[in-house]
């Protein structure tokens, strides 16, 4: 391919109002059916509960229902959207699980339900959050395997705008994440990106989303847990390490990223596990800032967050390369 057609290319990427429209529509979608049937599933037990799994005796198969859920939703997002933008599907999916979590109380509801629970210590509960992220990352996985297979069964490797034959920090959106999985990605997708490459990338991210979240967080140690500050931390946190991370150790895909806000749940809930509280703060004020999140919102809002940073690093790339090929043939 010429530069002169590779520039037609990058301009083909851009979105429309038709596209803009169907990526919306997409994402209202999913999440109706989250905050309507997902609810009906996820919704606690006590009626001013968090949404959470602790506590529910029948959480396996809460998480199989969930999961069938976001695979299905995750499908028919991406179906919707075309190959406009990857992962758009697991976007979707993320977004929906965070809305849910709205309609439940904060985590300030574990905290002061562990607190009157002589069983549930500091390092109990931590472990128990830690595992519990695990859980709703595999959620995020379904949706991310659903999608990809989805993209792979209608449009194959020709499907604009998902740079298929280009290596790390690649044009046109990138690809999408389930394509740097075993078994879904292949030959005449590219080269999945390197273990090494992908590792170092996620823990870089990890390690700068950490150090953001307790800076975001500092100023609200005294204050009750709200829905709002909490995603928006995690949010912002993320958003701000991915575009560096991606920046200093590019990659194919969005996948790792999303690895990072696992990796940035379970060291945080590992972390309030060994600063105990000692009983200083009221049992609604959390001993770190840390365990102001929910499980299901570290996962969910930090898998959006880390896909909206990866589709704004590749904007900024193709219209960088837009304007020197335009800038060339200018000449």
């Amino acid at each position: 391919m010429s530069e002169a057609s590779a520039s037609l290319a990058v301009r083909a990427y851009r979105l429309g109002f038709l596209d803009k429209a169907a990526i919306w529509g997409a994402w209202a979608l999913v999440g109706a059916v989250f905050l309507s049937v997902g609810w009906l599933v996820m919704a606690p037990d006590d009626p001013q509960g968090a949404v959470t799994l602790l506590g529910q005796s029948d959480a396996p198969w809460i998480m199989l229902q969930v999961a069938a859920l976001a695979g299905v939703t995750a499908g028919i997002a991406t179906i919707m959207a075309g190959r406009s933008r990857p992962d758009v599907g697991p976007f979707a999916v993320a977004i929906g699980l965070a809305a849910v979590t709205l309609r439940g109380d904060s985590a300030e509801a574990l905290l002061i339900r562990g607190a009157y629970d002589p069983s549930m210590s500091d390092y109990r509960l931590g472990s128990q959050l830690a595992l519990e992220s695990l859980g709703w990352f595999a959620i995020v996985v379904v949706a991310i395997a659903a999608s990809s297979l989805v993209i792979r069964w209608f449009w194959g490797p020709s499907t604009p705008g998902l740079g298929a034959t280009s290596g790390a920090g690649s044009s046109g959106g990138g690809v999408p994440a389930g394509f740097d999985l075993p078994g879904i990605g292949g030959p005449a997708f590219g080269d999945r990106t390197g273990l090494t490459s992908g590792l170092t990338h996620t823990f870089a991210a990890a390690v700068m989303a950490i150090a953001l979240t307790g800076l975001l967080a500092s100023g609200s140690m005294s204050r009750l847990i709200r829905h709002g500050q909490a995603c928006f931390v995690v949010y912002a946190a993320v958003f701000i390490a991915c575009y560096f991370a991606s920046r200093l150790f590019p990659v194919r895909s969005a996948l790792w990223s999303i690895a990072s806000v696992l990796v940035l749940a379970a060291a945080g809930y590992g972390w309030a596990t060994m600063y105990a509280s000692g009983g200083s703060t009221p049992a609604s004020i959390p001993h770190s800032h840390f365990l102001r999140v929910l499980p299901i919102q570290y996962i969910s809002v930090g898998s959006a967050a880390a896909i909206a940073a990866f589709w704004y690093v590749q904007a900024r790339a193709d219209h960088a390369r837009e304007v020197a090929v335009e800038s060339k043939y200018a000449l």
